[in-house]
């Protein structure tokens, strides 16, 4: 029985010029991969918690730090189970060369999301928490950054998982860089008898009472009077708001401020217009205008 099992353990499943791998070493292997792989995610999370509650670096950093230690120790676990194996490490320049071969037909895209993840992990351009939206006017806040993609939640409850490439080769708007105030513009018309100057103090309280409002010396509430359009006098109401405000947002930015604008307009007896045409007859049949005539005698 036990040469039997000797036998199978040592039953050589791959020989090459300066080994072989046999069943033991392939089960070492997977042993020794599988408790590694559990070992260094348990670390990840024990060493994000120590310097979350331990230092005084911010989360975003401490999540660079955490992921790029865990790529690290995933490499080495990597070459180790290669070299439990019976594998020599030091002749792996065919397997280097056959990858670099596969990344020059099929895996360009691959490698370029790897490189692109350890650059945004290590540069930090974009972090944990950040808003930002993409070329395709998607906005959402950067939920986690990973080795190959980034996800980013949006407003609406999705998750999209972004590839990182996007964020090197592509344009990308960030909300929070380097700080995380936002101006937002809000664009509304009143008729033409009403006084431009009233209509700015009523829209500059509008602005500075509005909960989203984040306003200093250096982010003040200004009400621009932009045209003279068609039908109304165009103004423009112009607040900073701040990060942490976009997120309780809950009938979004601009709604909220148009519905305190229409009740403040409301309360002042402010005449919103509507489009309004002239409609000029140059001739008309005296059928038509007899049948006119008889219409206003009935009526009266």
């Amino acid at each position: 029985m036990l040469q039997e099992i000797n036998a199978f353990l040592t039953y050589p499943l791959l020989q090459f010029k300066d080994g072989e791998i046999t069943t033991l070493s392939l089960l070492k292997a997977i042993l020794l991969l599988g408790l590694g792989l559990w070992l260094i995610r348990f670390s990840r999370k024990k060493i994000l918690n120590w310097l979350l509650g331990h230092t005084k670096i911010s989360p975003a950093l401490a999540n660079s730090i955490t992921t790029l230690t865990y790529y690290v120790l995933l490499i080495l676990l990597i070459l180790s189970t290669i070299s439990t194996i019976g594998i020599d490490i030091s002749q792996l320049n065919i397997l280097i060369g056959a990858l670099g071969v596969g990344v020059g037909f099929g895996l360009q895209t691959i490698a370029n999301n790897f490189i692109s993840g350890i650059i945004l992990l290590g540069e930090r351009a974009i972090k944990i928490g950040d808003l930002v939206e993409l070329e395709d006017k998607t906005i959402g806040e950067v939920k986690k950054i990973n080795i190959r993609s980034t996800v980013i939640r949006t407003y609406e409850g999705q998750e999209i998982i972004v590839p990182n490439s996007e964020f090197i080769s592509k344009r990308v708007n960030t909300w929070t860089h380097s700080d995380d105030w936002r101006r937002v513009h809000i664009p509304f018309g009143v008729s033409y008898k009403e006084d431009p100057e009233k209509i700015a103090k009523i829209a500059e309280e509008v602005g500075k009472t509005c909960p989203l409002t984040a306003e200093d010396e250096d982010h003040p509430v200004r009400v621009r009077f932009e045209s003279f359009g068609d039908n109304s006098l165009n103004f423009t109401l112009v607040i900073w708001t701040r990060a942490e405000k976009i997120r309780k947002a809950h009938s979004g930015i601009v709604s909220d401020y148009y519905f305190a604008l229409f009740k403040k307009f409301k309360e002042h007896g402010v005449e919103i217009p509507f489009p309004q045409r002239d409609l000029h007859l140059r001739s008309v049949s005296p059928e038509v205008i007899e049948k006119f005539k008889q219409a206003l005698k009935e009526e009266s």
